[in-house]
């Protein structure tokens, strides 16, 4: 039996051999095909009950660890409340995926606990994982843990902040700044002139957002540093957190003019979340600028 045969048996359910045909979607079939299989869970005291909850599972499962980046975020999220519904152990089945040996199914099967937020076994895996040997792996875990821990179990990760890896420790200011605790800042200040430009970025954009506001010099000097990401990093935490001050709108306005379209871009955003008179000014008048160029040409 193959998938096509499969799904005309569960169309015309009094053929029989339905649960072999559960079987076999749950294996090989694709998303669409989950709204016929649900309609046989319903029962789930019978033996076909309990095969569709399985096989609608696995079939989830496996599309996620398959096709997660393809799916909408929002079809994620109802894919993992559906799986969870259904198998509430299935935290455990996907806990399985994260010891076998393909790199790529590890990360998705961490990126799919992270569909699982209320899942209470959910936290302790990724606390685990935060000290994996693969670094896309300890960055995945940092990131979702940051967003189910409390604000006092900052401890949990603040060791990631060393991470030889950069996006590991990049993710884990994020995750830091996410927990809202203030008590952190004197530790992220260590980090304000980090050499990555996402790190240090992220510092600053952590700092200001846990109430050390006093960030624009160090924004100047990333602005004023000749690496166009070291800029584009600066213009965005300022878009971000819309601190206005004069020496930042007119770096800002000269970067408008900026050749380089990261550059250009963010600045561009930068000006506009700034929102004041001098940085908005910069806008038209950089503007209105260009077009003459354009007409004198």
């Amino acid at each position: 039996m193959n998938a096509d045969i499969a799904r005309k048996i569960l169309a015309s359910p009094a053929t029989g051999n339905c649960e072999k045909a559960l079987e076999i979607l749950g294996r090989e079939g694709k998303l669409t095909d989950l709204q016929s299989m649900l309609a046989f869970v319903k029962d789930s005291n019978c033996q076909t009950g309990k095969t569709a909850v399985i096989a609608c599972s696995n079939l989830i499962r496996n599309n996620l660890i398959t096709h997660f980046n393809d799916l909408d975020p929002q079809v994620r999220q109802k894919l993992g409340a559906i799986m969870e519904t259904l198998v509430p152990q299935i935290v455990d089945e996907i806990g399985k995926d994260l010891y076998c040996t393909d790199d790529e199914r590890r990360l998705r099967a961490v990126q799919i606990l992270g569909l699982l937020k209320k899942n209470p076994t959910t936290r302790n895996i990724l606390a685990k994982l935060v000290q994996d040997r693969d670094e896309k792996i300890r960055a995945t875990a940092v990131n979702l843990l940051g967003k189910i821990i409390g604000p006092n179990d900052h401890d949990i990760i603040m060791s990631l902040l060393n991470d030889k890896d950069k996006r590991v420790r990049a993710n884990t200011v994020e995750a830091l700044e996410r927990l809202g605790n203030k008590r952190i800042v004197p530790i992220l200040l260590r980090f304000r002139r980090d050499p990555v430009n996402r790190i240090r970025g992220n510092v600053l954009k952590a700092l200001y957002t846990l109430g050390f506001t006093e960030i624009a010099d160090d924004l100047t000097q990333m602005l004023d540093n000749s690496d166009n990401f070291m800029k584009a990093s600066a213009l965005w935490v300022i878009a971000q957190i819309k601190i206005s001050h004069k020496k930042l709108e007119d770096r800002a306005g000269l970067y408008f003019l900026s050749d380089n379209d990261m550059v250009f871009t963010n600045a561009k955003k930068a000006l506009l979340a700034m929102n004041s008179l001098r940085a908005l000014g910069y806008i038209e008048f950089l503007k209105s600028e260009s077009l003459e160029g354009a007409t004198a040409k």
